[in-house]
């Protein structure tokens, strides 16, 4: 008899032990609301799982299973939620820049970086900060650039003029010097940047910056719903988990 169940033993014990490590795998079994019944039959361990119950598990990670993330202290949720420009599905991620700014360009490559590794419905959104007058100009000139389909010749090229090589471009002039430097039409460009599309898009960034409440860049806003804070983060890498976290939190909550 022994020997006779012995086969049997040995099988359901090996079962049993492939199964520890999803076992292990959730945080919290009883708050999955698995119904999970294990049935001995014929010396096979089953497993039963109610398919509400997987419908539940498989698409969505829970936010605990992401690096975790204080309100306040490493994001601020928004007093109002803004309109988001995304499809049903979408996360959209929103960065404000100033071409100006240095830690804008240290950003850019980590947030090229992040985007290429970002899940498939996460939207990203590049736009200008317009916090004074004075930078009113080079989000005109951004405008003009992606009215025109530039964007390739003219965005990082003037980072690194500016940041990189130290030369100041603040007015029309050299702007438009900078621009036909990169074999881009002057007077073509001056027309877009003067067109009414692109009064349109600088007005309407203004007033995405206001209603998100950007007094520094460069800024992150995930979902029209919650802002990085710059000031609770350790590192740039750091500032994408915080996003990877809040575009969690935004998937949850849709």
């Amino acid at each position: 008899m022994k020997e006779r169940n012995l086969p049997t033993l040995f099988r359901a014990l090996v079962v049993t032990f492939l199964l520890l490590p999803v076992m292990a795998c959730a945080e919290k079994p009883a708050d999955t609301g698995a119904n999970v019944e294990k049935v001995a039959m014929q010396g096979q361990v089953v497993e039963k799982l109610q398919k509400t119950d997987i419908a539940k598990l498989e698409p969505k990670k829970s936010v605990s299973e992401v690096k975790t993330f204080e309100k306040d202290i490493h994001y601020a949720e928004l007093f109002s939620p803004v309109p988001v420009s995304t499809a049903n599905g979408e996360v959209e991620v929103v960065e404000m820049f100033w071409y100006g700014c240095p830690h804008c360009f240290k950003l850019d490559p980590h947030l090229n970086k992040w985007h290429k590794g970002a899940a498939n419905d996460i939207k990203l959104i590049t736009m200008p900060g317009i916090l004074n007058p004075a930078w009113k100009l080079h989000a005109k000139a951004f405008y003009a650039a992606e009215v025109m389909g530039v964007t390739d010749k003219f965005h990082e090229p003037l980072f690194q003029t500016i940041n990189q090589q130290g030369r100041k471009v603040r007015n029309q002039d050299a702007l438009i010097r900078f621009v036909e430097s990169q074999g881009i039409d002057g007077n073509q460009f001056l027309e877009a940047m003067n067109s009414m599309a692109v009064t349109a898009k600088v007005a309407r960034a203004e007033q995405l910056g206001r209603q998100y409440g950007v007094t520094g860049v460069p800024a992150l806003m995930v979902g029209g719903k919650y802002r990085v804070l710059g000031s609770g983060v350790a590192s740039y890498d750091e500032m994408f988990e915080v996003v990877d976290f809040l575009a969690e939190k935004i998937r949850q909550e849709q």
